[in-house]
């Protein structure tokens, strides 16, 4: 037999196409054999596995980092402590590496997403880890603390959607303040 078939034993039963005894099948134009990779950085994944919601989230993540350019892993490398490497393993899906949930807050504001992004990439990291889900809503620690008592809605996905609406919201009078008594200090020109 020829190498094309050793190559691709079950290729006529998987085609439907009988072959005479001693006849070789050979794969013309459009039909190639698939090629090995020796990268040690490569690695070959099933979409639907058990880690398919992981890498979900880091489709997402990659998708919103292309956005901002070349820089985007480097610069988050250096506002993080870590190494290019390390934010190109927590960003891969080739890797299972997840992202750590005290860093995900931190990455998503020097992605620079939009609030409907960063709702669907925080609901994606949630199915993911469900687990973290406290920590990533966690307050960082601050001047002040104010705490407000949500309701049981039933739902968790939606209880997370709540929470950061309102910690957006938070965030976006915080800022606005922040803003008004920094023009407010003598010697700052309005």
């Amino acid at each position: 037999m020829g190498s094309e078939v050793e190559a691709f034993p079950c290729a006529s039963r998987l085609l439907n196409i009988p072959l005479a005894q001693g006849a070789r099948m050979s794969f013309g134009r459009g039909m190639t054999k698939p090629k090995k990779t020796t990268s040690s950085t490569a690695r070959a994944f099933e979409l639907f596995d058990d880690l398919m919601p992981i890498r979900r989230y880091k489709i997402l993540l990659q998708t919103f980092l292309k956005r901002r350019g070349t820089g985007a892993r480097q610069a988050i490398a250096e506002q993080l402590g870590h190494t290019r490497s390390f934010v190109t393993q927590i960003t891969s899906p080739a890797y299972d590496l997840a992202i750590p949930a005290n860093q995900v807050r931190a990455i998503l504001k020097l992605a620079e997403l939009t609030a409907e992004e960063e709702r669907i990439f925080l609901d994606a990291y949630i199915e993911a880890h469900p687990e973290r889900a406290a920590e990533v809503y966690a307050a960082p620690h601050g001047h002040g603390t104010v705490t407000i008592s949500l309701p049981d809605l039933g739902d968790l996905a939606a209880e997370a959607r709540l929470e950061a609406l309102i910690r957006r919201l938070a965030e976006s009078a915080i800022d606005s303040f922040v803003e008004e008594a920094r023009l407010r200090q003598p010697g700052r020109a309005a």
